[in-house]
């Protein structure tokens, strides 16, 4: 959830909390004040009744479907005010209705009369029910008001964190730009552009001084690996060695060999990001892949494998061309190498996409042996599947794996 959703989400729960409170608060006084007025007016005609009797005027007069007066035989609650709400039924509507009841004991003279005074809570109840109904209107239209104020005036005040995230998230390490914050009036998120800045910068600058040293490295390393593998080849070639001096040789010509084609590999993978590679142009992925196929076909064949073709889709896209080949060749490689015996390679073309599948005794592979030195076969150098994924991520290739049938794929879609 994002954080201008989750901090208006609070609020308007937030809000609506307190416009319950409050509403409820502001019922319950207006209900008493209604309660006050019925109260004071059933005091009112119990007076006039009281008075009434006082100036002798019969029970019979008096006595009507809001007033009931009795000759009480209670002697002990006098001049006691009783207030409470009962049900009456009514014979005109032919139903019962709510009413307030006032009931007291009076002396007048040597008699005591129960006095019963009652009020209808139609009129009142009605009352309340129409001066709710503006009011909570009112109400919701406050609260709507304040969400979505509070809405547009948090989407001002994030403004410039979600710019900081948007500038972090377009920044690419191996960059030779700078990076801009936006300025800001909030001194929080000034504080966190300039400690971003500094981070990066420090990030920026160990991650080319790494770089360099890797190039370096890749690069000084070649002569002397060149200088051995030399050395090495001359000697294999004299027959004066015996088999048990030929065998360490071979051992220590091996690994000059291996230790090339890492150095080889880390080399491409420095170009790769450092974009020496930015020469791009029209390329035909489709012949491509058909010169690949055919430059792998004897290799394929020494293996026992069966390499399977369906090129009738024609892809073009804009890319180095030399980097289009080395992409298209790992594929082919890795097909090759993890691969079983008398198992099949298949290559087909689609909509904006190339497959490739090959069959294999492992089961479906990791994405972490997409990066570096991350291997399944001892014999790999584990640097296939992170050179094919580099160039995928410089030119936004979308690459996808996935097990099926017994067969790896791997999907290019341009």
């Amino acid at each position: 959830m994002k954080l201008l959703v989750k901090t208006s989400l609070y609020y308007a729960m937030a809000s609506l909390l307190f416009f319950a409170v409050a509403g409820f608060i502001i019922l319950i006084n207006f209900n008493n004040v209604i309660d006050n007025d019925i109260n004071d007016f059933l005091v009112n005609r119990e007076e006039i009744a009281t008075t009434q009797l006082v100036n002798d005027i019969p029970i019979e007069a008096l006595n009507n479907y809001e007033q009931i007066i009795k000759i009480s035989t209670n002697q002990e609650e006098i001049d006691n005010l009783i207030f409470s709400d009962t049900i009456v039924y009514d014979i005109i509507d032919d139903e019962f209705h709510a009413y307030r009841k006032l009931n007291v004991i009076r002396k007048i003279g040597a008699v005591y009369y129960d006095i019963s005074i009652f009020k209808s809570l139609i009129e009142s109840n009605l009352l309340v029910v129409e001066i709710l109904k503006p009011m909570l209107m009112v109400f919701l239209g406050l609260l709507t008001f304040l969400i979505l104020g509070n809405l547009f005036i948090s989407r001002g005040l994030w403004r410039p964190f979600k710019e900081t995230l948007i500038t972090l998230k377009n920044y690419e390490l191996g960059s030779t730009r700078s990076i801009d914050f936006s300025k800001t009036n909030t001194r929080e998120f000034n504080q966190l552009n300039n400690m971003l800045n500094i981070m990066i910068k420090k990030i920026h600058y160990d991650y080319l001084n790494l770089k360099e040293f890797t190039e370096n490295a890749a690069h000084e390393i070649q002569t002397p690996l060149a200088i051995i593998r030399n050395k090495c080849e001359i000697l294999l070639q004299s027959e004066k060695l015996t088999d048990v001096e030929l065998k360490p040789l071979k051992s220590i010509y091996n690994s000059c060999l291996r230790l090339s084609k890492i150095n080889h590999g880390l080399t491409l993978l420095a170009k790769i990001e450092s974009g020496a590679y930015d020469n791009s142009e029209k390329v035909d992925v489709t012949e491509v892949v058909k010169s690949q196929v055919q430059h792998y076909i004897e290799v394929v064949e020494l293996n026992g494998l069966i390499i399977k073709t369906e090129l009738k889709q024609q892809i073009y896209f804009v890319i180095n061309p030399d980097l289009i080949e080395i992409l298209v060749s790992n594929l082919i490689r890795n097909a090759i190498k993890h691969n079983t015996s008398n198992g099949t390679i298949h290559i087909t073309t689609f909509q904006n996409c190339i497959r490739f599948s090959n069959s294999g005794n492992q089961s479906k592979i990791d994405t972490y042996q997409f990066k570096r030195f991350n291997r399944s076969n001892k014999n790999s150098l584990g640097l296939g599947l992170s050179i094919i994924n580099k160039i995928c991520l410089a030119y936004n290739i979308q690459l996808k794996y996935s097990y099926e049938n017994g067969l790896h794929n791997f999907d290019l879609n341009f």
